[in-house]
């Protein structure tokens, strides 16, 4: 599976008139948009954007001097830089209201962003990012480089033509390991910050912290931000801001949920990306579901309602008989025509999905994480996980916990069938970790749903447990 192929997302330029705003986008649904932090760029979200993609119109944005946009002398205030992402999703992509997820100065410019439209915003999540202004007497806990970088001049001088020796430093000590960022990334980095401009551009907004705070407790007089917020800090000790993060956020908001990301220090989207898309899409989806409520109804009455695409009801719980039989083999699209599912049943309740899987002999699906726990009851031929040394047969049970990852390979000459009950997301990743393919019971339910109406079959209520 190459990632290039399932990013599928666009470069774009939006011409603001005082600033020129380079952004990538993809995907269909509501919208999302994705703010980086110093010293990154819309890169930042490579490993997260394609999970997300799937679900939302994502729409990552290099902020004002930084990456491929355009370096004004001044505007480095987040008041300002938070009007660039406003006019870039309204006034150019046409979107009255979106999420925002930030990371780093990304949660700044997102406080002020939402704190200017507070209509539009509908719910936000942040990374180890607290608010300058929040009232808490260390915000954003001071770091060394705060000071440095907000003196005039002096840091562009000092780093003149050690821009790599510099960045690298950040790189390094920043994540719970040194190689939190991978090399690849770096280099990608370090491409733009020593374009002409870009490292002046990066300490203003530094330089423009106090100016920051003041705007922040201007719009607090407004009220705390109403919107569902998420909010996670890196859990490494002196790298990681933790709690803190929560705390600060807490101070400002009304709804602030989340807590702390264990083995990550700073740069959590880069160090856990498929655990992020985890945390996204849980928040998101909980939102987006809570809000196509009508106004008389409660969550709870959402069950009766068709899962999304699909013609199909969960309205009773009773004993069933399947008919498997009747249910039809599908290809395992896109990623094999040789692979087959039976899909047997979906819970849209528990999040759950059994199906039947058939592989030829010599097959490798792609390296998957899953949310939920796995089990697997091989009915024929042999396979195993390439990260084990094991091998199931038929008879085997395997349990897979929640939160392990494995690639999955036959073993010898004879098709493998085998009975899985997943819980949650099933992820399907690069080898690097970027999320490429999310399967669930929705997905499993629309892949089962196009095959019959391609075909000509009348569906089964797979999503009803009658009699």
């Amino acid at each position: 599976m190459d990632r290039v192929v399932n990013l599928q997302l666009t470069h774009d330029f939006a011409d603001l008139g005082d600033v020129r705003l380079h952004y990538v986008s993809g995907g269909s649904g509501p919208a999302m948009v994705f703010l980086h932090g110093w010293p990154q760029t819309w890169y930042m979200w490579r490993d997260v954007l394609p999970g997300m993609m799937q679900r939302y119109r994502v729409v990552a944005v290099d902020l004002r001097g930084l990456g491929e946009s355009s370096r004004p002398s001044g505007g480095y205030d987040t008041k300002t830089v938070a009007q660039d992402v406003w006019r870039l999703m309204h006034d150019i992509l046409g979107e009255d209201s979106f999420h925002v997820v930030g990371h780093d100065w990304g949660g700044p410019v997102a406080f002020a962003l939402a704190a200017q439209h507070r209509d539009a915003v509908r719910a936000m999540a942040i990374f180890d990012a607290p608010v300058p202004g929040d009232g808490s007497p260390l915000t954003g806990i001071a770091r060394w480089h705060f000071g440095f970088h907000g003196e005039p001049d002096l840091p562009e001088a000092m780093v003149a033509g050690r821009e790599d020796v510099y960045l690298r430093h950040m790189y390094r000590k920043g994540g719970a390991r040194p190689d939190a960022i991978a090399e690849e990334a770096q280099r990608e980095y370090l491409r733009t910050y020593t374009q002409p401009g870009a490292m002046r551009a990066g300490f203003n907004y530094y330089r423009a912290m106090a100016q920051d705070a003041r705007d922040n407790r201007a719009f607090l007089q407004q009220g705390k931000l109403p919107m569902p917020i998420l909010v996670y800090g890196g859990g490494a000790p002196n790298v990681g801001r933790g709690y803190f993060v929560m705390d600060s956020w807490q101070r400002v908001a009304s709804d602030v949920r989340g807590g702390v990301a264990e083995g990550c220090g700073h740069w959590i989207p880069e160090e856990r990306p498929a655990w992020v898309v985890e945390r996204l899409l849980e928040f998101f989806d909980e939102i987006d579901q809570s809000s196509a409520l009508p106004a008389n109804e409660t969550k709870s009455t959402c069950l009766t309602t068709a899962p999304r695409g699909a013609s199909m009801y969960f309205e009773s719980v009773n004993t069933a008989l399947v008919d498997v039989e009747s249910l039809p083999w599908v290809p395992f699209t896109p990623y094999s025509d040789k692979y087959h599912l039976k899909l047997i049943k979906v819970d849209p309740v528990r999040g759950e999905w059994i199906a039947l899987l058939k592989l030829p002999p010599q097959s490798e699906l792609p390296l998957h994480h899953h949310s939920g726990t796995v089990m697997v009851w091989t009915l024929a031929g042999q396979w195993k996980y390439l990260e084990h040394d094991w091998v199931a047969g038929p008879g085997s049970f395997v349990f897979e916990t929640a939160g392990s990852q494995h690639t999955p390979v036959s073993v010898g000459d004879e098709e493998v069938v085998v009975l899985n009950i997943i819980q949650g997301d099933w992820n399907l990743m690069s080898p690097d970790g970027a999320v490429l393919a999310i399967e669930n019971w929705r997905s499993m339910m629309d892949r089962y749903l196009n095959y019959c109406r391609a075909n000509d079959i009348v569906p089964v209520d797979v999503s009803s447990f009658s009699g």
